[in-house]
């Protein structure tokens, strides 16, 4: 696990208000606002906007604003989808290159940490190490359903069956207990964020 600087925690308390719903589209973001609301200097807080458009959270205008982007019911399952499949691309190339996957599967995040480190397409790994400390990492821990102690049992298993499938070689498992998976934290974000399915 990284060290946090402030400006990840000033970060991931916004990514959490924007990934909820709380934070609407096209609400403005203002420095001043912020550093006054949690508590911190203008600094961290110019760090933390820049983080969260990299993560593509906030969108910074011609005016150099910065708004929340759009999470939409739509965007939402993309990006979960578009997560699936980077996820599924990578353990493929992971069997490819013969990369040994023997540890069992006991925490979410281990597991997503495990792939983006074994992939050695940078942008792969980019990619889903920011899904990881960003979508994932929400769906996961600031959700009901993610804290909910059964159904992350239940995810839990599905990421286990991943790696065992993973294990004998049936990369048709692989994909189907992903995509089961991503449907689980799709969901879990739709009842977080009210969306009607």
């Amino acid at each position: 696990m990284k060290n946090k600087r402030t400006c990840d925690y000033i970060a991931e308390a916004i990514q959490n208000e924007i990934l909820s719903g709380r934070m609407e589209a096209g609400e403005p973001l203002r420095q001043e606002e912020l550093a006054e609301t949690l508590g911190f200097s203008r600094i961290p807080i110019r760090e933390a906007l820049q983080i969260l458009e990299n993560q593509g959270l906030v969108r910074r205008l011609e005016t150099r604003h910065v708004v929340v982007a759009d999470f939409s019911e739509k965007v939402m399952d993309e990006i979960f989808e578009l997560i699936c499949r980077v996820q599924q691309r990578a353990i493929l190339d992971m069997a490819e290159d013969e990369t040994e996957w023997e540890m069992a599967v006991e925490e979410e995040e281990d597991f997503h940490t495990f792939i983006y480190t074994c992939i050695s397409n940078e942008f792969f790994r980019k990619l889903l190490e920011t899904a990881a400390d960003c979508f994932i990492r929400y769906a996961v821990n600031e959700t009901e359903d993610g804290k909910n102690v059964a159904k992350r049992k239940k995810r839990i298993q599905k990421l286990e069956t991943v790696r065992k499938a993973y294990g004998k070689g049936d990369t048709g498992k692989v994909e189907q207990e992903l995509e089961a998976y991503y449907g689980l934290l799709t969901e879990s974000v739709r009842r977080e964020r009210e969306f009607q399915s």
